[in-house]
């Protein structure tokens, strides 16, 4: 059990200790004590008005504190990037929700784009131009597809109070298609459907070994010419090593039907074709749809092909890129049976769903637009732009050590620093000691 004399001589390194901590608590704050801490803080209401106050007070805050309910724009995420990285420390907090758009102009005659939007989870989300509003959805998985005829100005997306924003891409130069296959109903009808929705088309069509009936002129296959090839069936074999060139350079091949089962194109193709799946018994009652056509599927996929279709379990589209350009494999077989033996509806489903097929893989370079580019405006993910340009989200950012010290009054550290002496001073005195 320790002395009074050892616990006395505790208490006074106790109170010596305490000393030593206050006068360099007091040192510290004389380094800083001179200079006031600046603390500014804004909201997304009144954003604006306090860059402009900072600015114009001619000093930037020491530390700047953002509670944001939307994203700022462009110019204001800019000012604060600039404020932050001329000494102010920033911290925002916030729950802003993620919300990205995009637009891409389709390669058909009929033009139009696909717009792409993504938010955060299932969300209302609503497409709109400079005009007002162009269509709405639910997203799924957080995305949606839009399919926008024409738009004036901008293209935006807006969802839960935020708002992004995409130029219209450039316009596109179609070229004319070239269909090869056996003649028969298939290439005849994939000819009008593609026609009817506005592509200008040549063909060749093999009647016989080594006899071929042509449309149109018999060019060789090149991007200057041609946007897109399809091969219906083997017949279009013998231009395999012509096509796979012109897919090298940036052109577009669909390997449709038996086409895709021809060694010809063993390097072009998405997939190995498996073995032929049986159409569904044709009826007068029940119209033909594209779930009742036969079709080879897409058994063995390549390493860089993506499966884009199915019909029960197996994959009956697929595409991957080859050089330059792009595949589509599509083992549906007489689709014309779909287009002279469905429902009302038929005959247009039928050229639309041929028409986006080629368009998917169409080689259509961008035609540039003399108008005012607005792409410099633009703020396709502006949630992304708010991270990048201000970190981040984080709390408040603390005081520091030095400023820490200053808000404490110096009375009360005189009278500690004073009690703490006296005590040690008395204790010594009292035990005999100096």
């Amino acid at each position: 059990m320790p002395s009074r004399a050892e616990i006395r001589g505790g208490l006074e390194a106790t109170l010596r200790g305490v000393s030593l901590v206050i006068l360099a608590w007091l040192l510290w704050s004389s380094l800083d004590r001179d200079k006031a801490t600046a603390v500014a803080e804004a909201r997304s209401a009144n954003l604006d008005a306090a860059i402009r106050d900072w600015t114009s007070a001619g000093l930037a805050p020491d530390r700047i504190v953002l509670e944001l309910d939307s994203t700022p724009s462009r110019l204001q995420r800019d000012w604060l990037r600039a404020l932050s990285r001329s000494g102010s420390a920033l911290s925002w907090s916030g729950d802003i929700a993620p919300i990205a758009v995009s637009a891409q102009r389709i390669a058909a005659p009929r033009g139009g784009m696909t717009v792409l939007a993504a938010t955060e989870g299932a969300r209302q989300l609503q497409l709109f131009d400079d005009v007002g509003a162009l269509d709405t959805a639910t997203t799924r998985n957080g995305g949606a597809t839009f399919r926008v005829p024409a738009a004036t100005g901008f293209i935006g997306a807006r969802s839960a109070g935020n708002v992004a924003r995409a130029a219209q891409p450039d316009s596109v130069r179609i070229r004319r298609l070239l269909v090869l296959g056996s003649a028969g109903w298939e290439s005849k009808f994939v000819t009008a459907a593609l026609e009817e929705d506005g592509w200008s088309v040549d063909a060749a069509m093999s009647v016989a070994p080594g006899v071929t009936v042509t449309q149109g002129a018999t060019a060789p296959i090149d991007t200057s010419r041609y946007s897109a090839v399809i091969a219906l069936d083997e017949a279009a074999a013998a231009r395999a090593p012509e096509i796979g060139r012109y897919v090298s350079s940036g052109g577009g091949v669909v390997l449709a039907g038996s086409a895709s089962r021809s060694a010809a194109f063993a390097a072009l193709r998405a997939a190995t074709p498996g073995r032929l799946e049986a159409p569904a018994a044709l009826s007068s009652e029940a119209p033909a749809t594209l779930a009742s056509l036969g079709f080879l599927p897409a058994s063995l996929l390549k390493a860089d092909a993506i499966p884009l279709g199915r019909s029960g379990s197996s994959t009956v589209l697929a595409a991957r890129r080859h050089g330059g350009g792009r595949v589509l494999q599509q083992g549906y077989l007489d689709t014309w049976r779909w287009r002279m033996s469905g429902g009302d509806e038929s005959l247009d489903d039928h050229r639309e769903w041929w028409s986006r097929a080629v368009a998917s893989v169409a080689y259509a370079p961008a035609v540039r637009s003399t108008a005012e580019n607005l792409g410099e405006s633009a703020d396709n993910a502006p949630t992304a732009g708010v991270i990048d340009a201000l970190g981040p989200t984080s709390s408040r950012v603390g005081p520091s050590l030095a400023s820490a010290a200053a808000s404490i009054s110096l009375w009360w550290l005189f009278a500690a620093l004073a009690l703490c002496l006296l005590g040690e001073w008395a204790s010594r005195r009292l035990r005999g000691m100096r």
